[in-house]
């Protein structure tokens, strides 16, 4: 039992390590990322430190009644010092204090068909949504976002202090500093960066680190990263869907938000993929083109499209 109590405190003095180190200038990002890679607990247990110095940050007043020893404690130009403590009482903080103060309400920006929306967030965060999204702030935290539908481009601004935190489905997307696109589909989620690098991680699986000109897909057989043109992310902003290697429900998915009709995907053909570029216009061309440059066939119902197999 205490070999497994050390190990804890060890991994926990790592994590406050690096979180303190990143409030360098001169952070040893590369090291950071591997650090994080070699094993699912660390960014576990680096998130818990991070929450825990954020609810100690927005809670001073409230904390200092709650748990804090001192006056003094509030006034030191820097409080990270207390994080030296053990895991268990900075998870007892992170996980009891949110309890004691008044919940929040989530804050969700949407958009409907044909409709984009910019949208500039507190600290450097400013993010377009294309048309039929969705965005939570999850408890009105803008530091931990959620795409529940469609897609959106994130352009953030370098802040050693901050982690975005941003979930679709069970993809969860980690930034510091960046510029990349999220795309949700109903099979898939895929991550393309145009600038800096981010750290995806989905499930219980270990953080991948996805950088400048690389885009991951995790769809239904797995996850894997191909190269993409930073050009061609978030190209829906200029009027056109650029793709590469794509899986057919994605760009299924993506033409059923200028369409005015949601295009299905025929089980048959869901393992294809798309690579060329499509013209949105007015979205009435986008399903004629597509089925004529990869040779499927296509059904218009009342309010649905399908995509088939070319008899």
């Amino acid at each position: 039992m205490t070999a497994y109590a050390d190990r804890d405190e060890r991994l926990f003095d790592e994590a406050v390590a690096w979180h303190r180190a990143l409030d360098d200038d001169d952070a040893d990002w590369d090291g950071y990322t591997e650090w994080l890679e070699a094993d699912p607990r660390h960014r576990e247990t680096f998130d818990a430190v991070a929450l825990t110095d954020r609810i100690v940050d927005d809670h001073v007043g409230t904390l200092s009644t709650l748990v804090l020893p001192s006056e003094d404690w509030v006034d030191r130009p820097s409080r990270k010092p207390w994080l030296m403590g053990s895991i268990a009482a900075a998870l007892a903080l992170a996980v009891g204090v949110p309890m004691a103060l008044r919940s929040a309400a989530d804050v969700t920006y949407a958009t409907a068909d044909g409709e984009t929306r910019h949208v500039a967030l507190a600290g450097g965060i400013a993010i377009d949504l294309a048309p039929s999204s969705t965005l939570v702030a999850k408890a009105g935290d803008l530091n931990r976002l959620e795409l529940a539908s469609g897609e959106a481009y994130f352009a953030v601004v370098h802040d050693p202090a901050r982690t975005l935190a941003i979930r679709a489905g069970d993809v969860a997307v980690s930034d510091i500093g960046t510029r990349f696109a999220m795309n949700v589909a109903p099979d898939a989620v895929l991550v393309s960066v145009a600038d800096g690098r981010v750290a995806v991680t989905r499930g219980k699986a270990a953080p991948r680190t996805v950088s400048r000109g690389e885009q991951l897909l995790a769809g239904r057989t797995g996850v894997t990263v191909l190269p993409v043109a930073t050009g061609s992310v978030a190209s829906w902003r200029t009027g056109r869907l650029i793709y590469t290697d794509a899986p057919l429900g994605v760009v299924a998915a993506d033409i059923s938000r200028y369409a005015k009709a949601k295009v299905v995907v025929d089980p048959a053909i869901a393992d294809r993929r798309f690579s060329g570029v499509l013209v949105v216009g007015d979205g009435s061309k986008l399903v004629p083109t597509l089925a004529g440059v990869m040779g499927i066939a296509y059904h218009v119902d009342s309010d649905s499209i399908r995509l088939s197999a070319a008899r």
